[in-house]
């Protein structure tokens, strides 16, 4: 049987989110009298938080601005999250189609304001069994914490959940929490994966997802 349980990583996996992160950033650092980042800045900083991805847009040179930059962005992000936010195609209808059928939960390094303002404006927020955000995690990924939380408030074992994320940030957070995992090919952080994780699992649409899953391959003779 396919897996029982699967966790998604939100940021370059369900939504492309950083068209509204980087409008969010040059917000703030014009606010602050500071030059608009580059949208690659901002694409390579994402999936620690909002205080590391702040960090390395303000550099040394504004590092002593980082308190107040981080402040300023919390508070817009939070409150317009999904302003150039987009699911990316397929994503909506393979959720609604899969639930209830399969259970469904979340991980992210985004705080719960700014990932409910995404799933509710995108109609999606019905369809998660458990969402554990950064608001919630004791220590951000790649620790295992909120995996292992999601498994035990879903009594689902490792054995019977899929991780599916985008980087070697959600590769490390699966293997730390010994569950499977998949990564779309099409996330901020595939490259990397695939020269560092050759081996590893990737799925161009959702619609991959079961036919990634250990118990399928067996039934199907590829597991062997």
């Amino acid at each position: 049987m396919p897996h029982e349980l699967i966790i998604f990583d939100l940021d370059g996996t369900l939504a492309d989110t950083v068209p509204g992160i980087a409008h969010a950033a040059a917000t703030v650092l014009e606010e602050l009298g500071l030059p608009a980042p580059d949208p690659a800045a901002v694409r390579a900083g994402i999936g620690g938080g909002a205080r590391n991805l702040m960090t390395s847009l303000l550099g040394a040179a504004h590092a002593s601005r980082l308190d107040e930059a981080l402040a300023k962005f919390s508070a817009y992000y939070n409150a317009h999250a999904e302003l150039h936010t987009e699911l990316y195609p397929g994503v909506q209808e393979f959720l609604g189609t899969l639930h209830p059928g399969v259970r469904l939960a979340v991980a992210t390094a985004k705080t719960r304001p700014g990932t409910m303002r995404i799933f509710e404006h995108a109609g999606i927020a019905g369809c998660f069994d458990a969402i554990v955000t950064m608001t919630e995690m004791r220590a951000p990924k790649p620790d295992p914490g909120c995996v292992r939380d999601i498994l035990e408030l879903l009594e689902v074992p490792a054995g019977k959940a899929l991780y599916v994320g985008d980087t070697m940030t959600d590769v490390l957070t699966a293997e730390n929490a010994g569950v499977d995992y998949a990564i779309v090919s099409y996330g901020y952080g595939a490259e990397q994966v695939r020269r560092l994780r050759p081996e590893a699992r990737f799925i161009d649409d959702f619609g991959q997802l079961i036919a990634h899953s250990p118990q399928h391959e067996s039934a199907n003779g590829d597991g062997s």
